[in-house]
């Protein structure tokens, strides 16, 4: 399989949590033969979330944080995928989502699994994938 997946981060969030166990299944079997990507935005996000809303110890969050960013392909951002967001994000509401888009443009990929299609439907350089649907 050549395909480049990149996952967003609520993605994530029911990867490394069993709340939502049939989600979290999901998701797990939906990723195993696939080459799948984050970048350090997606760290970001992720544990800002666990910090917020869950009850998870300091320790557990870095712990959770460094083993998602071994499993899959991580990006860093670069000043130029901020300027390409500014670019693809004029009459879109969150830049955030077009900072992940021109990241995931600049490394060859053009899928985004996520449960949030909405945020990226105006996007139209990629192909977005509801796992759950």
């Amino acid at each position: 399989m050549n395909d480049k997946y990149f996952i967003d981060t609520n993605i994530l969030r029911y990867l490394i949590s069993n709340e939502e166990l049939e989600k979290h299944n999901l998701i797990k079997e939906f990723i195993i033969d696939k080459k799948c990507e984050i970048s350090i935005q997606n760290l970001k996000e992720l544990s800002n979330i666990l910090f917020k809303k869950t009850n998870l110890s300091v320790n557990e969050i870095k712990e959770y944080i460094v083993t998602i960013g071994k499993k899959f392909t991580l990006y860093l951002e670069l000043p130029t995928d901020i300027l390409t967001a500014i670019n693809i994000s004029k009459n879109r509401k969150n830049f955030y989502d077009a900072l992940l888009v021109a990241t995931m443009l600049r490394n060859g990929t053009n899928i985004i699994i996520t449960e949030n299609e909405k945020d990226f439907a105006e996007f139209k350089e990629i192909k977005v994938i509801n796992p759950f649907k």
